[in-house]
């Protein structure tokens, strides 16, 4: 059991040390963080959108946020590292929840303040989005709102592997709201897509040197010349033979009127459809257009 403590020790740590910074960095565009431990220490990664309310002058607030990190959680040798957000802070779901809830504060209508949400995280590249409001929105009871653009993944694996979740709270005269946000990532993978790959094509080079062999005069002499025999479809030139016949004959393989003139009536009648008069009327007309 003194393995599984250490875990849930451990993993406490974590969502305790999260609470903290959201507390002590709030206004500064907290967009999460992650713990790793070294052989000098335990290196602490802030993703920020404003890194200069979070360092301070000379660095004095940096300083003491370690140093009360290294006292309240017993963190070992703490060094915290600073990221900023960059051009991704529209992608990233709690800079946009921080964001959204302080433009509630601000006064900001919820409609509006959730629709600009939306469409400013759909334009950074975002597959789907979501932003959901609850509280005392605008009478005495509680009541949520849900504004949604995209494609949306809520829950199994596959939600915890695409979606990032960000939550914040707006401090309200009439109460306070609770705001989520939820982004599925730009470049999220989802089960049922499939990527086809085509098949090479030559290049230029192996089509030039294809170009260039030419055949041998005794190749050339060797090659058969293809006989190409007089079309069926003439068939239709003898009274009382429509196309329907001609089908009949295709279906059965036969392919030119060689063919035809070579087999008998016996032979010709034994196909589907066709019978004993028609065989004979075809045997006869064949010689004439054929001049045999």
């Amino acid at each position: 059991m003194a393995g599984e403590r250490k875990f849930i020790r451990e993993s406490t740590n974590r969502v305790l040390i999260k609470e903290f910074l959201l507390k002590k960095i709030e206004g500064a565009g907290f967009g999460g963080m992650k713990i790793q431990r070294t052989p000098m220490g335990t290196r602490i990664n802030i993703v920020v959108e404003r890194p200069g309310m979070v360092i301070g002058k000379s660095g004095s607030k940096i300083k003491e946020i370690t140093s009360e990190i290294q006292e309240k959680f017993n963190v070992d040798n703490p060094q915290i590292e600073i990221e900023e957000a960059g051009s991704s802070a529209a992608l990233n779901a709690q800079i946009m929840a921080e964001k959204l809830a302080e433009a509630l504060e601000r006064g900001w209508h919820f409609r509006r303040a959730g629709h600009s949400t939306v469409h400013r995280i759909m334009a950074a590249g975002a597959k789907g989005c979501q932003v959901v409001i609850s509280g005392k929105l605008t009478g005495a009871r509680h009541r949520t709102e849900k504004f949604i653009e995209g494609h949306i993944k809520y829950c199994g694996e596959t939600a915890n592997e695409v979606m990032d979740r960000g939550f914040a709270i707006a401090k309200l005269k009439a109460g306070v709201l609770g705001v989520k946000v939820n982004i599925m990532k730009p470049d999220a993978v989802l089960p049922d897509e499939i990527m086809i790959t085509p098949p090479k094509s030559e290049s230029k080079e192996e089509k030039k040197t294809e170009e260039k062999v030419e055949e041998k005069p005794e190749e050339k002499a060797e090659k058969p010349k293809e006989e190409k025999g007089t079309d069926i479809s003439r068939l239709t030139e003898i009274p009382g033979i429509g196309p329907s016949i001609v089908r009949k004959f295709e279906k059965a393989g036969v392919k030119s009127l060689e063919e035809l003139y070579n087999m008998d009536a016996d032979a010709l009648s034994s196909i589907e459809g066709i019978g004993k008069k028609t065989a004979q009327l075809i045997i006869k007309e064949l010689r004439k257009i054929l001049g045999k």
